[in-house]
């Protein structure tokens, strides 16, 4: 072969490794301009410079801590790691232990306020029947504390997701109960600075409401229970459990307010008239 034909020869591999590589470029482009429409603004810059393939080989579980935490101070990053990565059973131990904590330093509290209903009562009790009265009213005290803290989101969380199925929502039901369970936390610090404030006032029925500005006595009035209702980490709470479910259900605002409102708001107009008529 003289020199004229090895040099077309290799302009003819040339010619047919730069089209096999410009078909692969076009195919490259053609993948990343598809995934640069589905993807943030901020992953679409990184997407062009060829930084990040698939952003969810990135991302790193969020512990329970760094929820807890988020559902107080960014609560829409909260919900959102919750209804994507669901954690159920690690918030229940949580929620267990915080009532303990919550209901052992109030103690005292309980046993003098059934002391004083036994006493009250003004039935003739020996001593042994008023010791099994305080420790039992002591110890029914705290389980309901616990099944309170625990049952109350659970129940939430399924009553959220059926509401939000009957008005088209896509989510599942661990998801919606992950949600209103990481939420629920936020009722749990109200729980806590309740107890440190209950304990130094010595006023077992303080709440973060407006049944506060009522006058000393009203404890018993149907006014009080609606007032009482209305907490502050109770809406507060509510309005992040529906943040959570709309996301996870993909349901529009008034939707997911019907899902986590409705229930309560038919509750809170049931037992006011219900306290009410008694």
């Amino acid at each position: 072969m003289n020199e004229n034909e090895q040099n077309e020869a290799h302009n003819v591999d040339k010619r047919t490794t730069d089209k096999i590589d410009n078909e692969n470029s076009n195919k490259e482009l053609s993948y990343k301009e598809s995934t640069y429409k589905e993807v943030s603004p901020d992953e679409r810059l990184a997407l062009k410079n060829g930084a990040i393939e698939d952003s969810s080989d990135n991302q790193e579980p969020i512990s329970i801590v760094s929820r807890i935490v988020d559902v107080m101070i960014a609560p829409k990053r909260a919900m959102e790691n919750a209804g994507d990565t669901p954690i159920v059973l690690g918030l229940l131990v949580i929620l267990a232990i915080a009532s303990m904590l919550i209901y052992i330093p109030q103690r005292p509290m309980f046993l003098k306020m059934t002391m004083t209903a036994i006493e009250n009562s003004k039935q003739t009790l020996s001593s042994a029947e008023v010791d099994l009265l305080l420790k039992g009213g002591a110890n029914a005290a705290m389980f309901m504390s616990m099944f309170y803290l625990i049952a109350t989101p659970l129940f939430k969380g399924v009553v959220a997701f059926a509401i939000s199925v009957l008005l088209g929502g896509k989510g599942k039901v661990k998801s919606c109960i992950s949600v209103v369970l990481n939420a629920y936390m936020i009722m749990v610090f109200g729980q806590v600075l309740r107890m440190v404030i209950v304990l130094a006032t010595g006023n077992p029925y303080f709440s973060f409401s407006p049944a506060m500005f009522l006058p000393m006595g009203q404890e018993t009035t149907a006014l009080f229970s609606l007032l009482s209702a209305l907490d502050l980490f109770v809406v507060w709470y509510l309005a992040v459990s529906m943040m959570g479910i709309q996301r996870v259900q993909k349901l529009s605002t008034l939707k997911a307010f019907v899902a986590v409102f409705g229930p309560w708001l038919m509750m809170l107009a049931f037992g006011f008239v219900g306290v009410g008529g008694m």
